[in-house]
């Protein structure tokens, strides 16, 4: 890819389209059903993305079917936050239970001594 562009792109080169936006969310997705991408930095990218929709949407060149695409990524990410948010707090609440049950059976084994 050469670095020279004509100057009819120029003006193109930097604008961010509904189809990637569309791409880059389902991306963050996946990245975060398989477990590679922190749920907490792709929130923080979704967060970003939707900024983003917003400066195109505010461009005029989205259309109706583009804006219900992107709308649906958004949605299916944002369901797939909470469920991973949800999942692990559950693991939480388990490890807790655990420490509680182990740290109550040793406090019930001692007793101080009497007299």
């Amino acid at each position: 890819m050469s670095k020279k562009m004509s100057s009819a792109n120029d003006s193109d080169s930097n604008a961010t389209t509904v189809l990637a936006l569309v791409a880059l969310t389902i991306q963050v997705k996946g990245l975060v059903q398989d477990g590679s991408l922190d749920s907490r930095f792709a929130a923080k990218l979704v967060k970003r993305l939707k900024k983003e929709a917003d400066i195109v949407a505010a461009g005029d060149n989205v259309t109706k079917a583009g804006n219900k695409e992107l709308n649906k990524a958004f949605d299916a990410v944002d369901a797939v936050l909470r469920d991973h948010d949800a999942a692990l707090l559950v693991t939480a609440n388990a490890a807790l239970r655990e420490t509680d049950n182990t740290t109550g059976g040793k406090k019930s084994q001692q007793r101080p001594k009497e007299g």
